[in-house]
Formats: structure tokens, sequence, C-alpha cells
């Protein structure tokens, strides 16, 4: 890697860049009758993004498989309304000045490729991103970091992590790159900050900040 290269922000897509959180909870309460589950009402969800995310699935009573069904299943219809899913409020425009400054930028998410294109091609983001890896892995989030740290050629301390839940933060430790959460997602800012992320914020304004400073980091290092 050049040494004037920019960092590489790698972000997750779900509840990070795209408002899919609300469609979400909108699905689960419609089909969690069908797995036994019971549906969760607007209170619960505020009290329930201040737990990480172990302790969120475990106060809904979901298994670690039954999580991975739910999702499917989840992912599956949320594919019929991507049309109606927004962009979070400012992070539209932070992706266009990130690019614009020469950040490289990628997408690692559970969701499918085709549900990611379609939001970033609809707002004129696509062509900001060098790569997404979506779906689900066997292997887990930090595997899949290091792998595209591997195809892009950039060495872990060149790069930083964006997501909105606790185990994003624990993925971006584990492959050590940088990490950044942001707070206006799954999980709040009391869970968030149980991780110990590099960077903490709570508006998509400061993910510019937050990288210059990652990359004078980088640089004075």
């Amino acid at each position: 890697m050049s040494g004037n290269a920019k960092p590489l922000l790698i972000f997750d897509f779900d509840g990070t860049l795209a408002d899919t959180i609300g469609t979400g909870i909108g699905i689960y309460n419609d089909i969690a009758p069908g797995y036994g589950l019971k549906q969760v009402t607007a209170d619960e969800v505020r009290e329930m993004r201040k737990l990480n995310t172990r302790a969120l699935l475990g106060q809904l009573g979901i298994s670690s498989l039954m999580a991975v069904k739910l999702g499917a299943r989840i992912r599956k219809i949320l594919h019929e309304r991507m049309d109606a899913v927004e962009m979070i409020p400012g992070a539209r425009e932070a992706v266009a000045e990130l690019h614009r400054e020469g950040y490289r930028l990628g997408i690692i998410t559970s969701n499918s490729a085709d549900n990611v294109r379609s939001v970033l091609r609809r707002f004129g983001l696509l062509d900001c991103f060098l790569f997404i890896e979506a779906g689900v892995s066997l292997f887990g989030k930090a595997h899949r970091i290091l792998n595209a740290l591997r195809k892009a050629g950039v060495d872990a301390s060149l790069a930083m992590y964006v997501g909105d839940e606790t185990r994003d933060m624990e993925a971006a430790r584990k492959s050590r790159v940088g990490s950044l959460a942001v707070c206006w997602g799954t999980n709040g800012r009391d869970a968030m900050e149980t991780e110990g992320p590099d960077y903490c914020i709570d508006d998509p304004a400061e993910l510019i900040e937050c990288a210059r400073r990652f990359e004078a980091g980088r640089r004075d290092g």
C-alpha cells in the first residue's frame, strides 16, 4: 500500500448507513408469533438499545440458531420493502464527503448485496464504495474484515470498521482494525461504550472528523 493512500473505512449497512431498523422491527413483530416469540413495543425497543447484542437476544428469548433463521426470514421480507428504506439522516452527505476526500470505503453486511446496491444506487452512492461483502458468514464478521483487508491489500492498522452493534466493535477488536461506534442504530451509547471503541459518535456528520483523526494518528504513528 502506498504511504500516501488514505485509510480504508469499512461500514456496516443496516442501522449504520441505512435506516432499516424500524422496518426490521415491523417485520419481526409480523413473524414473531409464528416462532413462539412475543412482539415488542416501541418502549421496549428503546430499552433494548441499552443492551449489548447477546443480552438483547437473551431478553427476547432468541437462541443463536434461531437468530440465524429469523435473520434470513427478515432479510427475505426486507428485500420486498427496500424501496421504502431511507438512509440515516446525514449519512448520505457524510459518505459523499469521505469519498470526495479520497478515503477508500467498503461495506461488510449480513444483508444481501442486491438490497445494499438498490439503496446505494437510489441515493447516488454506489460508486463511492470499492466493495460490498454481503450475506451471512459461518466464520463471523472478524474473519470477513480480515478477508476484505487481504483482498484490498490493506494492513489492519490502516483500516477502521464502522458499526452500530456491540458485536461490530468486538469484530473490529478481534481483527485489530480501528473501531468507530455509531449510536443511532441497534445499540445505544451505553451499550456501545462497554466495548471501548476508538470513536463513539451520535451524528453522521462526525464521521468525517473521526476519519481525519484516524488518518492523522496513522500518519503520526
